[in-house]
């Protein structure tokens, strides 16, 4: 691909664009700034929400998130820095960052019910005939196939003991209490999206 060194040069030297039009070269074709990028690739999902200020409010949560996450981040910026870090590379056109930044400068700003719902899963009803019954089902499923995707939640796992007579209530209020947390929040642990679509959803 021709340069932008040899185009500018090229212009002059053929006496008739001369210095404008290199400035239309240059400010008409660089390339997009990151934020520009950013909303271009999220411009079909409505729900994901670029932090291009410092000040937005929705940082007080994800700062949270973001300084208990174990995924790849920016060098040496903890959850006092990013917001910052944010503000200035989604004005930047620093190539090397774009995909940090699609990763810690965009938040998915729906509740954990509402992306489970997205993703075509039926939420555990929380009263009804057959309620009960369903959250004790759900807690013998749990207790069944946990692994990785335990609940470590105290108040949760002093109420459940072993029968699903009491883990199906302490499961049914976990899932209540976190229904409605956001995406982008840290909800006490670990995965806490990926508990709440395995323990509090089915098909």
């Amino acid at each position: 691909m021709t340069s932008g060194k040899y185009l500018a040069m090229g212009s002059g030297a053929l006496g008739t664009v001369g210095l404008g039009g290199s400035a239309v070269y240059m400010y008409g074709f660089r390339e997009d700034t990151l934020e520009t990028r950013v909303r271009n690739h999220f411009k079909d999902r409505k729900h994901m929400l670029v932090l291009n200020s410092s000040t937005q409010t929705e940082w007080t949560k994800f700062k949270e998130f973001y300084s208990h996450s174990t995924d790849e981040k920016p060098k040496d910026i903890d959850k006092e820095k990013i917001a910052k870090w944010c503000e200035e590379k989604l004005a930047s056109r620093d190539e090397s960052s774009f995909e940090l930044v699609k990763k810690w400068c965009v938040i998915n700003s729906r509740s954990l019910r509402d992306e489970a719902l997205a993703s075509n899963r039926k939420v555990i009803p929380e009263s009804g005939s057959n309620s009960a019954a369903e959250w004790k089902s759900a807690w013998t499923t749990y207790n069944s196939k946990k692994g990785e995707l335990a609940i470590v939640d105290g108040t949760f796992k002093e109420a459940e003991k072993t029968t699903s007579d009491t883990g199906g209530p302490a499961l049914q209020a976990w899932c209540q209490a976190k229904s409605s947390q956001f995406m982008y929040e840290y909800v006490g642990e670990d995965k806490g999206y990926e508990k709440y679509y395995s323990w509090c959803t089915k098909e």
